[in-house]
C-alpha cells in the first residue's frame, strides 16, 4: 500500500512524513522547495495493536518555483502509485488559492473519486487554529483531520484513519491475517547492501541513479545543489537486491551555503555511515579536484567500501583504452590513499558501463563481507612479520573482530614496536591473500602478554 503526501510549499508534509515514520529521514526547513525528488520510505503503523505494513512518499510542493515542472512530474508519478492521498494544508494561513489549484488537481487526475483522500489540516496546535476547520470543508472532501506534526498530536488518529480506509471494507479479515503475523515470530529478513552516490555537484549523480533504475527517479539539472534529501531506490541486479542512495552533492566548505546545504551535507555524512559501498563520482569532462579527495577521505573516515566512478567519459575525444590508463594513473595520483578503489568509466547519460559497474560492486560487496579464520589469520601473519619486522614485535595471535569494513586485531608484545612500515606491509599482505579489493583494512594492535591474558 502507498501513501502519497502532497501539497504546496511550506505546510509541514515533510515534518508529517517524519512523524508518521517515526524517524528524521525529510529534511525540514523553513525555506519553500526543500523537498523536490519523491521519498519513498517503508513504515509500519501499529494500530489497535497490530501492525500494518506500507510505503509513505513524501514529494515536494506544488506551486511557483524554481524545479516546479520537475517537482509536478516527480508528484504526478508517485500518485499513479497512491492508493491513498494525504492532502496537507496549513490551518492556521487558511485555505489559500494554492491549496484550492492542487485541490484541483487532484481532482483532474480524477483521485478525489478513485481513492480516500484524506485533508490533513496540519500546525492545528491550538483551539484557535481548529477553528479555521470551517473554511476547508467548501472542497468537498468527506475526510478532514487536524493535526500537529511538530507536537505529535493526533498522529495516532491520523494512522488509524489512514488504516481503516486503506484496508475498509475487508478490515476485519485484515486485522485477523494481522494478528496472526504479528503472533508468530518475526521472519529473519536478509540485509541488503546500501550503495551511496555521491560526488561534488553537477558530477552526474542524480544521472547515474535514473540510469541505473530506467526511470527519472531523482531531478537531473545543471543547477548546482537540485539534490537535498538523499533518494533510496530498491533494485535487482540478476537476482541480487542491492539499495542505491542519491545524495547531495559536497561543495568546498567555503562554498557551502547555509541553511538546506549544509543539512545535505549532514545527511551525505549520515547515509555514507549507514552504506557499504559508495560510487565516488567524478567528472570525466573535468578531471579530478582537491574536493574529490576530501570526499574520499569522508568515504574511507566511515569505513565505507568505494568504487571510483569516472563519468561523462563520452565527453573527451581521446576515450580509448590507452587514455582510461593515463585517466587511471592520474586519478590515483590526486587520491593516493584510495590506491584499493577499482575505477570504473561510465556515460550514465547512455548507460554506458553500468553492467561493469555493478559487477564489481558486487564482488566488492562479497569481499568486503569475508571472515578469515583465526588459526589461518594468526599463521598467516606471523609468517609476514618475519618478512618485514625492523623492531622484532612478536606476534601471539591475530583474529578478525569485524567485516564491515574488514577489521583485524594482532596481540603483540608491544604495540610500540609495530612499526608503520610493517603494518602497511601487513595491510598490503592480506589485500594480495585475501583480497578485500575497494574496502578500507582496520588493524589494531594490542599489548598482550604470551599467555593471551590481556593487560
Amino acid at each position: 500500500m502507498n501513501v502519497v503526501v502532497v501539497g504546496r510549499p511550506n505546510v509541514g508534509k515533510s515534518s508529517l512524513f517524519n512523524r508518521l515514520l517515526g524517524r528524521k529521514r525529510a529534511l525540514v526547513l523553513d525555506t519553500p522547495g526543500v523537498t523536490r525528488d519523491r521519498i519513498v520510505e517503508p513504515a509500519q503503523f501499529w494500530v489497535r495493536a497490530k501492525p500494518y505494513s506500507l510505503n509513505l512518499i513524501d514529494t515536494g510542493g506544488l506551486g511557483e518555483g524554481q524545479f516546479q515542472e520537475e517537482i509536478r512530474l516527480q508528484v504526478e508519478t508517485a500518485l499513479k502509485e497512491a492508493d491513498l492521498v494525504l492532502f496537507v494544508v496549513d490551518i492556521k494561513a487558511g485555505l489559500t488559492e494554492s491549496d484550492r489549484s492542487v485541490f484541483l488537481e487532484l481532482r483532474r487526475a480524477g483521485l478525489t473519486d478513485s481513492m480516500p483522500v484524506i485533508l490533513v489540516l496540519n500546525k492545528a496546535d491550538s483551539d484557535a487554529a481548529e477553528e479555521g476547520m470551517n473554511e476547508f470543508y467548501a472542497l468537498g472532501l468527506e475526510h478532514l483531520m487536524p493535526v500537529s506534526a511538530e507536537h505529535a498530536l493526533q498522529i495516532d488518529d491520523l494512522k488509524e484513519k489512514i488504516v481503516d480506509l486503506l484496508y475498509s471494507p475487508d478490515l476485519d479479515e485484515a486485522d485477523e491475517g494481522n494478528e496472526a503475523a504479528a503472533e508468530e515470530a518475526p521472519p529473519t529478513i536478509p540485509r541488503i547492501p546500501r550503495i551511496a552516490i555521491v560526488g561534488q555537484p553537477n558530477v552526474g549523480k542524480s544521472t547515474l541513479l535514473n540510469a541505473i533504475c530506467g526511470e527519472k527517479r531523482s531531478i537531473v539539472s545543471p543547477i548546482a545543489g537540485t539534490t537535498v534529501d538523499p533518494i533510496d531506490l530498491t533494485l535487482n541486479w540478476h537476482g541480487k537486491d542491492f539499495v542505491v542512495v542519491d545524495t547531495a552533492g559536497i561543495r568546498r566548505k567555503n562554498k557551502t551555503e547555509q541553511g538546506i546545504e549544509v543539512l545535505s551535507v549532514v545527511q551525505t555524512r549520515k547515509t555514507l555511515e549507514r552504506a557499504d559501498l559508495a560510487f565516488l563520482v567524478l567528472d570525466g569532462e573535468v578531471g579530478v579536484y582537491d574536493q574529490d579527495e576530501k570526499i574520499a577521505g569522508l568515504i574511507e573516515e566511515a569505513g565505507c567500501s568505494v568504487i571510483l566512478v569516472m563519468n561523462k567519459w563520452d565527453t573527451q575525444v581521446d576515450n580509448d583504452e590507452f587514455s582510461q590508463k593515463l585517466a587511471e594513473e592520474e586519478i590515483r595520483k590526486k587520491i593516493r590513499f584510495l590506491g584499493y578503489a577499482p575505477i570504473v568509466f561510465t556515460t550514465a547519460t547512455r548507460g554506458i558501463g553500468l553492467e561493469r559497474l555493478f559487477r564489481i560492486a558486487d564482488g566488492v560487496l562479497e569481499q568486503r563481507g569475508l571472515k578469515v579464520s583465526t588459526r589461518e589469520l594468526t599463521e598467516f601473519i606471523r609468517d609476514e612479520s618475519e618478512v618485514h619486522n625492523p623492531d622484532n614485535a612478536k606476534f601471539y595471535f591475530v583474529h578478525q573482530s569485524g567485516r564491515n569494513p574488514p577489521t583485524f586485531v594482532a596481540h603483540v608484545s608491544d604495540p610500540r614496536k609495530v612499526h608503520f612500515s610493517l603494518s602497511r606491509h601487513l595491510v598490503r599482505a592480506l589485500r594480495d591473500r585475501y583480497g578485500f579489493s575497494g574496502s578500507p583494512i582496520r588493524f589494531h594492535f594490542l599489548k598482550t602478554r604470551n599467555t593471551g591474558e590481556k593487560k
